[in-house]
């Protein structure tokens, strides 16, 4: 393949299938340190090739393979080819995942990748011509009936589901966890985090960065990342998002954007078709 000379990255979102984000991207030499989002990732690759940190292994995947991971997990992205790599990207919803998995099972439940890389080719072609028909095609019927489908491949092949009362487990990593999702701006203090889960500080951050691959200052400003692309989808100015979600300024934003994302909250908030208000 030749070399990628330019990177890109054009972001769209289909509104009128639920909560699903699709990005079209490709990258020479750009790293993404690690992260995570609150959406599910299905990725296709479509040039060279991309390796990755997530669940404490190194990954690598090619054309044809496809890169799977779960909302919160962390993780990191970089290039494993000489020339780059280029993908097919869908980020949907929870909601939207668990409604068409509740539709195929018939049965409540929150549905997950078991694995991270698979190689599927035939299903890498069809995420790759859906995602090229949700950006051209405004044909509600046809954009509709070829979401299900192809989703519907992924999550039989690729998915389990997990019952509701197995869905998480209390634990003070979890408590903490969900203490700074709760209020993302909040200025809590490592010291306050760790009384209120009877631990030490050294002992919450091993913990925590045990089971979510982050320590808990880093998990929270991807948290600030990943609640900044709703407020802008909603209208709300890049500087207003940054001082409601306790960034320093707008450029501190922009810069936790881009190393997460790749594209800065203003170009998300185009491609997003929002107007800031």
């Amino acid at each position: 393949m030749p070399a990628l000379s330019a990177e890109r990255s054009e972001l769209f979102r289909a509104d009128d299938l639920g909560a699903l984000e699709c990005l079209d991207a490709q990258y020479a030499e750009r790293t993404f340190p690690p992260h995570f989002h609150e959406q599910f990732v299905v990725n296709t690759l479509t040039l060279g090739a991309q390796s990755y940190r997530h669940r404490g292994g190194l990954h690598r995947a090619g054309v044809g393979a496809l890169v799977l991971i779960n909302p919160g997990e962390v993780h990191t992205g970089e290039t494993a080819h000489k020339n780059g790599w280029a993908y097919r990207g869908f980020y949907p919803g929870v909601d939207m995942m668990g409604c068409l998995a509740a539709d195929l099972n018939g049965k409540a439940g929150l549905p997950y990748f078991r694995d991270t890389v698979v190689v599927d080719p035939g299903l890498a072609r069809r995420l790759d011509g859906l995602h090229l028909l949700l950006r051209d095609s405004r044909d509600a019927l046809r954009r509709e009936s070829a979401l299900a489908a192809v989703f519907s491949e992924v999550l039989v092949k690729y998915m389990r589901l997990r019952p509701h009362e197995q869905a998480s487990a209390p634990g003070a990593v979890e408590i903490v966890r969900q203490m700074l999702a709760d209020d993302p701006a909040a200025n809590h203090s490592l010291q306050q985090l760790a009384a209120a889960v009877g631990l030490s500080p050294w002992q919450l951050c091993r913990q925590f960065k045990r089971e979510t691959g982050l320590p808990p200052v880093a998990w929270r400003n991807q948290l600030r990342v990943a609640r900044a692309r709703k407020l802008l989808a909603a209208g709300m100015r890049p500087g207003a998002a940054a001082l409601e979600l306790g960034f320093a300024d707008q450029p501190h934003l922009t810069r936790a954007f881009q190393q997460a994302l790749g594209i800065t909250p203003g170009a998300y908030q185009k491609a997003m078709g929002a107007r800031a208000r």
